[in-house]
């Protein structure tokens, strides 16, 4: 298991299932919260000086959308991991994800923080 610690991002305007996320992911220690967001402009604003591993993106946020946000997102950073966590339905989701790079789609009623970990290369 690769121990360094990951950089995550969580762009999320739910505060509720915001929490959710944080407070899940942060059980793991070798995983770090380096900036939430409540939109796809406050997260490209931030996403520079936040340098994250992986990107927990919502889809539907105010402003622009979370497709929008990863693909500008890659465009800065290609390299980085995106998972589009979405309430619409996992296969029309994962059609439009591909199109952004966005490596994963995670249906919010079976987020895990196993998932973030697969994405993280944390699971041994």
């Amino acid at each position: 298991m690769d121990e360094q610690i990951k950089r995550v991002m969580v762009v999320e305007d739910s505060a509720e299932f915001q929490e959710l996320v944080v407070l899940t992911v942060s059980l793991e220690p070798y995983i770090k919260i380096v900036y939430i967001a409540d939109s796809g402009e406050e997260a490209l604003e931030e996403f520079d000086r936040a340098s994250p591993d992986l990107v927990l993106l919502d889809f539907r946020l105010p402003g622009i959308n979370g497709l929008e946000t990863a693909r500008r997102m890659k465009q800065q950073r290609s390299d980085v991991k995106i998972a589009l966590v979405t309430a619409y339905a996992e296969d029309v989701m994962e059609r439009a994800a591909k199109d952004a790079n966005i490596e994963e789609v995670i249906p919010k009623n079976s987020f895990s923080l196993t998932r973030v970990k697969q994405l993280l290369n944390l699971e041994s």
